[in-house]
C-alpha cells in the first residue's frame, strides 16, 4: 500500500488532501493475474450511494460485438494503460475522491476506479476513438479491417487519434503493438477470422480456470458458500453467451440461482459466506455445461440461408394452433387443447407450448426458421435462449433441442394479435386443407 501511495503522488495521480475529505474511499490491493503485481481498488460505495444512477455505458451486446468482428478478416488490438488515470478532473470534482489511508488521506486527481460513473465515461471516450474503425470495450480497442491494407490504413488513423488525445495504449505482448492479426483474444473471447468462416470460442485459459477452479469443486460436491455458487455461475452465463449455448437447457440451475439471488436481493445483510446446499438437478446441469466448456468448441459465425416458410403460433385459453407457411400459402398445420396441468397454465406458458408444437411437428427443412408469435414474452424467451420460469424453459429447451438436430435456427418475430394469421384456429375454426407437402414441410 505505501508502493502505491508513493507512485500515486509521483505520477501526480493524486495529492495528499489539506483536511479530511467527504467521502473517504477504502483502499484495497487485489493481485493481477501475472501473479508478481496488485491492483489498487477503491470502495466507492459511499460515494456512489450518495449520487444518483450513471447513464447507459454504451458498451457493445455481447452478440452484436462478437459478429461486428466476425464481418471482417483481420484487427489489431491494445489496452489503455491505467486508462482510468489518463483521465484528469477538475477541483471540484475530485474533491469527492478521497482515500482513506492509514496515516494520510489523499486525493485522487483522476477518473477514481470504482467509482459508478468512472466507465461509463472511459467507454464514452473509447467509443469516439475508435469510430469508424473498429471496437471498444472500456480500455480494451479492436481496429478491424476486412483487408490487411484496410486495417493497416485503420490502425494508422487510430494511432494519430490517440496521440493527439493524449491517450497512452499499448498490447499485452511486448512485441505485439500495432500488430494485425487473424487469430487472437480479446475481452475473454478467441476468434479466428482466418477461417473459411469465421469462428470463435471461449478463451482456452479462461476455460481451464473456470473448469478447474476450487469454486467449481465445490458447488458440484454440493455444498458451496453463496459466493462461489454466485461466481461459478456468472462464468455459467458467460460461457453459454459466448459457445451459442442455449440457458434454458439449464432450467434447474437458473431455477436455484434465482432463488439464491432473491434470498441475498432481500437479507438486509447478505451472508457471501453462508454455505448454501446446491441441488442435484442444478449440480447435473452445471456438470454438463463444464464438460461442453471443457470441450470449448469452435462456433461458426454467419447467417444460415432461410428455409422460406413461416411458423405462426398462438394459444387461447383453450387451445393451440400452429401454421406453416411456404410460398404465399398455408402448407401444413396442427392444432390441439390443453389438457391436464396445461390447462390451468399461465397464458405465456400455452404460447410457449403452442410454439413448441409447431417447431416440433411443423419444422423439417433446415436454414433460419422465421416464427410469428404475437406474444413478447415467448419470442424475447426464444430470441435469448431462456425465460424467467422454470416451466418456460423446459418446454423451450425441447424446441431448441429439436431444432439442433434438424439444423434449424429459429428466428423469433412478433406480430399483434389482430395480424396473427394462427388465432382463428385457437377458438374452434377447423384447419384448412392443405395441398401436398412441399419441400417446406415433411
Amino acid at each position: 500500500m505505501e508502493r502505491h501511495r508513493a507512485t500515486l503522488r509521483s505520477c501526480g495521480v493524486a495529492s495528499d488532501a489539506r483536511s479530511r475529505p467527504a467521502f473517504a474511499m477504502k483502499a484495497f490491493t487485489t493481485p493481477k493475474k501475472d501473479g508478481r503485481t496488485a491492483r489498487l481498488v477503491l470502495d466507492a460505495r459511499p460515494l456512489n450511494d450518495a449520487m444518483r444512477r450513471p447513464p447507459s455505458m454504451d458498451l457493445p451486446r455481447l452478440r452484436d460485438f462478437i459478429a461486428e468482428v466476425e464481418r471482417h478478416r483481420f484487427a489489431m488490438q491494445c489496452d489503455g494503460v491505467s486508462y482510468f488515470y489518463q483521465f484528469p478532473v477538475d477541483a471540484s470534482i475530485s474533491r469527492y475522491f478521497g482515500i482513506g489511508m492509514k496515516g494520510c488521506d489523499m486525493l485522487l486527481n483522476v477518473l477514481c476506479m470504482g467509482w459508478s460513473w468512472a466507465p461509463c465515461i472511459a467507454q464514452r471516450a473509447s467509443n469516439v476513438l475508435v469510430r469508424d474503425l473498429g471496437l471498444a470495450w472500456v480500455d480494451n480497442f479492436l481496429v478491424l479491417g476486412g483487408t490487411l491494407d484496410e486495417a493497416e490504413r485503420n490502425v494508422a488513423v487510430f494511432r494519430k487519434r490517440a496521440q493527439a488525445a493524449r491517450v497512452e495504449v499499448r498490447a499485452e505482448g511486448d512485441d505485439a503493438l500495432w500488430q494485425v492479426r487473424s487469430r487472437f483474444v480479446c475481452v475473454g473471447v478467441e476468434f479466428d477470422l482466418a477461417a473459411e468462416t469465421q469462428r470463435h470460442r471461449l478463451d482456452p485459459a479462461w476455460a481451464e480456470r473456470w473448469v478447474g477452479g476450487s469454486g467449481m469443486t465445490a458447488v458440484l460436491s454440493g455444498r458451496a458458500t453463496a459466493r462461489q455458487f454466485a461466481e461459478v455461475f456468472g462464468g455459467a452465463v458467460w460461457a453459454t453467451d459466448i459457445l451459442a449455448v442455449p440457458r434454458c437447457h439449464f432450467a434447474a440451475l437458473l431455477s436455484f440461482a434465482g432463488r439464491l439471488g432473491g434470498r441475498m436481493v432481500d437479507a438486509a445483510a447478505p451472508v457471501w459466506d453462508e454455505v448454501v446446499d446446491v441441488p442435484p438437478s442444478a449440480r447435473r446441469e452445471l456438470g454438463a455445461l463444464r464438460k461442453i466448456v471443457r470441450e470449448n468448441p469452435w462456433v461458426v459465425g454467419g447467417v444460415p440461408e432461410d428455409t422460406g416458410s413461416v411458423l405462426w403460433t398462438d394459444a387461447s385459453s383453450r387451445a393451440w394452433a400452429a401454421l406453416l407457411e411456404a410460398e404465399g400459402r398455408f402448407v401444413d398445420g396442427r392444432q390441439g387443447v390443453f389438457a391436464g396441468p396445461d390447462a390451468d397454465a399461465h397464458i405465456n406458458l400455452k404460447e410457449m407450448l403452442a410454439f413448441a408444437e409447431g417447431v416440433v411437428r411443423l419444422c423439417w427443412a433446415p436454414g433460419a426458421q422465421r416464427c410469428r408469435i404475437d406474444n413478447a414474452a415467448v419470442v424475447g424467451a426464444v430470441a435469448k435462449g431462456s425465460s424467467s420460469s422454470y416451466a418456460a424453459n423446459r418446454v423451450l429447451s425441447r424446441s431448441l433441442r429439436v431444432a439442433e438436430r434438424r439444423r434449424i435456427v429459429l428466428c423469433p418475430g412478433w406480430v399483434p394479435s389482430g395480424e396473427q394469421q394462427a388465432d382463428p384456429y385457437t377458438r374452434g375454426a377447423s384447419l384448412p386443407r392443405f395441398p401436398a407437402p412441399l419441400s417446406a414441410s415433411r
